[in-house]
C-alpha cells in the first residue's frame, strides 16, 4: 500500500489562460509532482532516519461559503499557496489540493516544528483573506503528521494523506 489515492480534483485544466492565474504559472506543485516528490521524501526519510512532516491547511469551508466564482476560489487558494511558499524554506514544498486546501511537505522537520509553522501560517492567513471569504464563525484548519514518530510509521503517514486528499 505504498500509494496515494488519486482524487478527482487533483489538477487543473492543462489550458493556459494568460489573463487568469493558473497553477501552471505558479511555484506550487501540481498533484502528480506532489505524489512523486512525497514518495521520494518518504524513501529519503526512511533511508537516512530523518523526519518528514506533512501539513494540510484547510480553509475550504471559507471558500465554499463565499460568493466567489469557482475560478476565483481557485485563484484565492493559489494566492494563499504562493504567500506560504514565499515564507517557508526552499527545501519545503506547497501543493494545491483543491479550492481552499493546501499541503506542505516539510523535509527534516519534526512534528513540533510543523505544528509551530502551522500556528504561524494560520495566524498570517486570517488577515489576508478577503471579507467575502472570511466570516467570524469560520476558521482555518491545520492538520499535521510526521514520520517517524512513535506509533506513526509510513503506513499511517499514507493513510493520513489519503484521508485528506479524499475530502472535499
Amino acid at each position: 500500500m505504498d500509494r496515494i489515492t488519486h482524487f478527482l480534483n487533483s489538477h487543473l485544466s492543462e489550458k493556459r489562460d494568460k489573463s487568469k492565474l493558473s497553477i501552471l504559472d505558479s511555484p506550487l506543485l501540481s498533484y502528480p509532482d506532489f505524489k512523486r516528490l512525497l514518495g521520494q521524501e518518504i524513501k529519503r526519510s526512511e533511508r537516512y532516519c530523518e523526519y518528514l512532516s506533512l501539513l494540510i491547511i484547510d480553509f475550504s469551508s471559507l471558500v465554499k461559503k463565499s460568493s466567489l466564482r469557482p475560478r476565483e476560489k481557485t485563484e484565492v487558494t493559489i494566492n494563499m499557496g504562493e504567500r506560504i511558499k514565499e515564507s517557508i524554506r526552499e527545501t519545503d514544498f506547497v501543493c494545491l489540493l483543491g479550492s481552499g486546501r493546501l499541503a506542505l511537505i516539510l523535509a527534516g522537520t519534526p512534528r513540533e516544528g510543523a505544528e509551530y509553522l502551522a500556528s504561524k501560517l494560520k495566524e498570517g492567513l486570517h488577515p489576508v483573506l478577503s471579507p467575502e471569504i472570511l466570516k467570524e464563525d469560520d476558521q482555518i484548519k491545520t492538520m499535521v503528521t510526521s514520520y517517524p514518530e512513535e506509533g506513526n510509521g509510513k503506513q499511517n503517514l499514507l493513510k493520513f494523506i489519503n484521508f485528506y486528499l479524499l475530502l472535499g
